[in-house]
């Protein structure tokens, strides 16, 4: 069984308050040289950047801008995410229907127990996931869960439509 991680967050009470009152000059002039996917805005909400922020440190952050700010002109795109890592790609919310709220990536090991907990109640390997239209990771699995490549491989084509809000459950089995 897949979870998605955002239903995870919010079920397990791990979801942020997206209070734009809070966010500084600074994250609002960096948001601002963020460009997103035509259907997501990413980095470019203030509040989002904001967190990343507060999470990952201003050296952190402007250390990625100013990777960007050099690579960018020379066509080479993602240079903030790989200086900033992860946590800075993966923050969600601020969208419909959760617009006032945050998820922040799920701490692997509390996912990892979340995943153990699910699995022995349910008596099925259970994975919690962040998928959508462009890929995504597997955020953690239970011992009993399929490889990460395989669960990755399967839900390649996101059958749980996760950039619009789809279901938050799928079974995954192999074939046979």
């Amino acid at each position: 069984m897949v979870i998605s991680e955002k239903i995870a967050l919010l079920l397990t009470g791990r979801t942020i308050p997206a209070d734009p009152t809070r966010v500084q000059a600074d994250a609002r002039w960096l948001c601002r040289f963020v460009r997103p996917r035509p259907d997501s805005l990413g980095l470019a909400q203030p509040v989002k950047m904001q967190w990343v922020i507060d999470t990952l440190g201003r050296p952190r952050v402007y250390a990625a801008a100013a990777a960007a700010a050099l690579t960018r002109p020379f066509g080479i795109r993602g240079g903030f995410y790989r200086v900033a890592g992860p946590t800075a790609r993966d923050i969600d919310g601020g969208r419909p229907p959760y617009e006032h709220l945050l998820f922040p990536p799920f701490d692997v090991a509390e996912a990892t127990e979340l995943c153990e907990e699910l699995a022995a109640k349910l008596e099925v390997g259970v994975a919690i996931v962040d998928i959508n239209d462009y890929g995504g990771t597997i955020r953690a699995r239970s011992a009993g869960a399929l490889p990460e490549r395989t669960l990755l491989g399967a839900l390649a084509d996101n059958p749980m439509r996760q950039r619009r809000t789809g279901t938050p459950l799928a079974l995954v089995r192999p074939v046979l």
